[in-house]
């Protein structure tokens, strides 16, 4: 039994990381972030993992010292807590010889509204002839965080 809670324990601890190889060299306090790239016809699409917090700003750092903005910026959906539930019991049992059901139905009801968050990645696109070959210096601004830089488009680390 502990063997299996130990391989269960590591294949969610697997799902907790992102999946997109590039990484800034130090974490901002308070968010993991990771990106990843694709290259589609004359657009550069940057996609960003978040950690479920959302995007202020994205530009990319050329050689020369000038920045390239996005020209599109696809936020994933925002959700907030949960909605209220509705739950059904039934259980039964028995004691010296006599038995019994028991039925019950259950509401929960949230106090407050749940905090707002990011579900998904952002995608960031930009024109493939102004941000020139990779790597790119692409800078990231979430919201509550400071400012991270990842470098994108060479060897992942």
């Amino acid at each position: 039994m502990k063997a299996w809670l130990g391989v269960a324990l590591l294949a969610l601890a697997g799902c907790a990381s992102s999946s997109l190889p590039y990484k800034p060299d130090v974490q901002p306090e308070g968010a993991r972030i990771a990106a990843g790239y694709q290259i589609l016809a004359d657009r550069l699409r940057i996609e960003i993992d978040t950690d479920h917090r959302r995007l202020e700003d994205v530009w990319i750092a050329k050689a020369d010292g000038t920045a390239v903005r996005a020209s599109t910026i696809d936020n994933a959906p925002t959700v907030s807590g949960p909605g209220p539930t509705i739950g059904v019991g039934v259980g039964g049992g028995s004691w010296g010889g006599r038995g019994g059901i028991g039925t019950g139905i259950g509401v929960g009801i949230p106090v407050g509204g749940g905090a707002s968050r990011i579900e998904g990645s952002t995608f960031a696109s930009f024109p493939l002839d102004q941000v020139g070959p990779p790597p790119w210096r692409v800078h990231v601004k979430l919201a509550g965080v400071t400012p991270t830089t990842i470098l994108v488009g060479g060897p992942p680390p």
